[in-house]
């Protein structure tokens, strides 16, 4: 249901909009008070699937937001797979941040770009490089802040 909040709205008309809402609503307000109000009070309430949106003078959407759960709010990973903490044993935050690198890693192959583990170093090297398990004048060592280990690192 699409809702358009008058501009006039109190505190308790705003409360109850929000008690009565479900989800797949669309609520609309004009001004930016009513918006921040809106998404407090909905993010209190814990609503799912509630669409807030702020419509400027002109009739265009200025801002919007979207409620869901952290887990539906998770991207899928290039294989297409939704990852939530049960799966992977990592939270939702972490697992942005690994298929953010996965993303990346994505590039590198696109850009010609093969990551190569030396013991307890990362290595960049050209793709095209002939054996690229041997250090070459082409190589790169990342700096991978301490985060990356290799498998010859005794821990």
């Amino acid at each position: 249901m699409l809702i358009h909040v008058k501009p006039g709205a109190d505190q308790e008309k705003l409360q109850k909009i929000i008690t009565n809402c479900s989800a797949g609503d669309t609520i609309n307000v004009a001004s930016a008070e009513q918006f921040e109000d809106l998404k407090k009070l909905l993010v209190a309430a814990k609503k799912i699937d509630i669409r807030l949106v702020m419509i400027d003078d002109e009739g265009y959407v200025s801002r919007q937001i979207h409620t869901k759960k952290r887990s539906e709010s998770a991207c899928a990973s290039s294989l297409g797979e939704t990852y939530t903490q049960q799966q992977s044993g990592f939270n939702d935050r972490q697992m942005s941040v690994i298929r953010a690198l996965e993303r990346v890693l994505a590039h590198c192959k696109k850009e010609g770009v093969s990551l190569v583990g030396y013991s307890d170093e990362l290595v960049a090297t050209p793709a095209q490089s002939v054996d690229q398990f041997e250090s070459t004048v082409d190589s790169y060592d990342l700096d991978t802040q301490g985060v990356y280990t290799g498998a010859d690192n005794n821990r």
